[in-house]
């Protein structure tokens, strides 16, 4: 049995004068809750309906538990989609939407009743089966589509953005369900989606994606900690980015310019006179009141501090006019109130990318 239940090799999708997808190679493991990450246009969408069948690739292979599925329509294949609208019959009650692909399938009425009550009793609707999709919340008809699209049994379940008409706190309810699910279930889940935080609460692995290619595919701790371009760094959470060049290199350390001071960095696989961008997660940034020994510093004028909750988030002005933003806790000690201060980082704190 491969490892692999979904492989896209060099899949280009175009229409007409525009390359949707460009050149998307991927494998996704069987058992895998995998989501596509990116901003809108960037061909996440995309690349799930051409799994689901729904669009065909311009160029490419598609494989679906080691079998290529291109030209093959979507209802001959493994996997069922979830949309963002649910696409529920509202003719039909909850339990006779679960059923709908159940009876496609030609099955004897027996089998259909016992898997609509297990489909109801795993997403816990089991007294909701004789109501109408309009008399249902959000989130009970986010649960009855999930129970329609996997009723039938399919390998891999498609999710397109389907928390995305929900309220703040139901879709972070929601998305702990659905990863429970997931892990109970052991199916692929592919799931797309623009929101950084519901991806990195949710996966084993995110692809993020921009303008049509796979920028990075990694734990949601490799795309956050070790991002490898400019885009993910920045399109991932919050992040300080400095322009600089490699002023200095001994092998294992290298020195680049910010503000006219020499930072540390890890050198591996620099050299000097290269164009570089450091990347600092604004919570690994220290901020004090006066240079601390043994320590490089930049001197900043302070903008604004921001109550955000858990997190003060502070806004500083270095002399060249870049903003530099620091997170602490909220409950942390104040530091004085004052104009200037001082910021600074541990060497493994700062990402270097190396300048597209």
């Amino acid at each position: 049995m491969p490892d692999n239940m979904v492989q896209l090799v060099n899949v280009v999708k175009e229409f007409e004068d525009n390359v949707a997808v460009n050149d998307l190679s991927i494998d996704i493991r069987r058992g895998e809750f995998l989501t596509l990450l990116g901003p809108s246009g960037c061909g996440k969408t995309t690349a799930l309906r051409m799994i689901a069948g729904f669009e065909q690739p311009t160029r490419g292979e598609i494989y679906l538990d080691g079998e290529n599925v291109v030209g093959r329509p979507p209802y001959k294949r493994v996997v069922n989609t979830v949309f963002q609208n649910y696409a529920l019959f509202p003719h039909m009650n909850v339990a006779e939407n679960i059923a709908f692909g159940l009876k496609m399938k030609k099955m004897a009425k027996a089998e259909i009743n016992e898997q609509v009550t297990r489909m109801l009793s795993l997403v816990q609707l089991e007294a909701y089966g004789e109501r109408r999709p309009n008399q249902l919340s959000g989130g009970q008809r986010q649960r009855v589509a999930i129970a329609r699209a996997l009723a039938t049994n399919p390998k891999v379940l498609l999710l397109d953005e389907p928390l995305g008409a929900l309220d703040l706190k139901l879709r972070k309810q929601m998305q702990l369900e659905l990863k429970h699910l997931q892990q109970r279930l052991g199916i692929t889940f592919i799931f797309v989606t623009h929101d950084q935080e519901e991806a990195l609460i949710m996966s084993d692995r995110i692809g993020v994606m921009h303008r049509g290619r796979l920028d990075q595919l990694g734990t949601p701790s490799e795309i956050y900690d070790k991002p490898r371009t400019i885009f993910v760094a920045d399109f991932i959470g919050e992040t300080n980015l400095f322009s600089t060049v490699v002023t200095k290199w001994d092998g294992n350390t290298a020195y680049v310019d910010v503000e006219g001071c020499g930072v540390p960095v890890d050198g591996t696989g620099l050299r000097a006179g290269e164009a570089v961008t450091l990347s600092v997660r604004p919570e690994r940034i220290r901020l004090s009141s006066k240079p601390e020994p043994g320590f490089f510093y930049l001197q900043a004028r302070l903008k604004e501090r921001i109550f955000v909750g858990t997190a003060l988030k502070t806004v500083l002005v270095l002399p060249t006019g870049t903003e530099v933003v620091v997170s602490e806790q909220a409950l942390a000690p104040v530091i004085s109130e004052q104009d200037e201060y001082y910021v600074t980082w541990n060497m493994e704190a700062a990402v270097v990318i190396k300048t597209e």
